[in-house]
């Protein structure tokens, strides 16, 4: 029995750990976001101050906005280009954020030139490299490369993630395997994982046992044996989280053991 290689999953070092959009939001708004209409919502962003940054941020994810609101987060942006050096602003952060979550070309030509500007400072490149990952971004492999090797962990980690799409070779791999910070150890697993390497079986089921979560749980199952199909299986019916994922992915293995198990752990969600 073989998994299957994953497509590419969003892999947020930040969401995981319960931390929302951003930790900062104003007690008041100069302008109430949710008065305005979608265009005039548009309009603000490029002035957006410290008091309703957030506030407009929100209400361009809640509302779908996508493409329109590209152009005014870029010009929010660029506003504060050669701020954020000792930390990111708050309307930096959230311009990168939204950004990605918006995720479409449009979006993902930016984050990307954002990226290539000459002079990024390193405080700012875990959340440029965050919002390429939440957009699903493709970079070649030249450009992800020194990111690898950069001395924040965090950097290091979201490059592994990063790097997913463009299907490294195995060494490189294995450098993040040996990392001495964990999170990049579980960054580069996870994307071993997913391209269908069985060298991260053992490190992704010690992962599972410590510490699970939906990219683990993709990433053992894209690998899958005998041995990860029953496991998933007994996790899947002794505890409900992630439920539903093992059932997903275990039916899309196609294999009649990993069918079964599947229909099982189903008929107890059925049942509650």
């Amino acid at each position: 029995m073989t998994g299957r290689p994953n497509q590419p999953e969003q892999w947020d070092l930040f969401g995981e750990r319960g931390t929302g959009r951003s930790n900062i939001v104003p007690e008041s708004v100069e302008v109430d976001p949710k008065a305005l209409d979608d265009q005039e919502l548009i309009e603000q962003l490029p002035k957006a101050t410290l008091l309703n940054v957030h506030a407009l941020c929100t209400q361009i994810g809640e509302r779908g906005l996508g493409d329109g609101a590209v152009p005014g987060l870029v010009a929010l942006w660029s506003r504060f280009k050669g701020f954020g050096i000792i930390s990111p602003l708050p309307e930096q952060r959230l311009a990168l954020q939204t950004l990605g979550e918006i995720g479409t070309p449009d979006a993902q030509n930016e984050i990307r030139k954002i990226l290539a500007a000459p002079g990024m400072p390193d405080s700012l490149l875990p959340v440029a490299l965050q919002a390429a990952v939440t957009a699903k971004l493709s970079l070649p492999l030249r450009c992800i490369t020194p990111w690898l090797e950069h001395k924040v962990p965090l950097v290091r980690a979201l490059a592994f993630s990063l790097i997913q799409t463009a299907i490294p070779p195995l060494y490189l791999l294995e450098t993040g395997l040996s990392d001495p910070d964990p999170s990049v150890r579980r960054a580069a697993l996870v994307t071993a994982g997913n391209l269908g390497h069985p060298v991260a079986k053992a490190g992704l089921l010690g992962e599972f046992r410590n510490n699970p979560s939906s990219q683990v749980i993709r990433a053992l199952l894209a690998i899958a044996d005998e041995e990860i199909v029953i496991k998933m299986g007994r996790f899947a019916m002794e505890k409900q989280n992630f439920q539903k994922i093992i059932v997903e992915e275990l039916v899309a293995l196609e294999n009649p053991k990993a069918s079964k198990i599947a229909l099982r752990i189903k008929k107890q969600m059925d049942l509650r």
